[in-house]
């Protein structure tokens, strides 16, 4: 009869490797930034009109640069841009949920997207690194 081996213990990421799920994702983190750093512009132009409009833009232009930051970091494979992205993520998550709840449909595509993020960066955390 044939001798029983133990099956291999599980490989470890090669150094330096990004799987192109991870890369999508820096890149979808970044893309985003980019768009609410122009919507946080826009809102900027129009803050002549009220001081509203200039609290939205301060908070949209800090968002976007923080999901640009945290999609370079992402990119890098560093644990602080998985960290962020997944906050991030989360946060405009429970937002987009929020409106949908008091009737605005248009959040479906940024909840998928943002559920994309989230399951991309916590399965491939092995890959980051400090």
């Amino acid at each position: 009869m044939a001798q029983q081996y133990p099956p291999p213990p599980p490989a470890q990421p090669p150094a330096g490797a990004r799987p192109g799920v991870v890369t999508g994702t820096g890149v979808l983190l970044i893309v985003r930034g980019a768009l609410a750093l122009l919507v946080g512009l826009l809102l900027l132009a129009g803050s002549s009109l009220s001081g509203v409009f200039t609290v939205a833009a301060i908070i949209t232009l800090a968002v976007g640069a923080l999901e640009i930051y945290a999609g370079v970091q992402v990119l890098g494979l560093k644990e602080n841009g998985r960290v962020i992205g997944m906050v991030l993520a989360a946060i405009d998550l429970v937002l987009a949920l929020v409106l949908i709840g008091k009737g605005a449909a248009g959040g479906i595509i940024g909840i998928l997207i943002d559920a994309f993020i989230i399951y991309a960066l916590y399965t491939n955390r092995q890959y980051f690194h400090r």
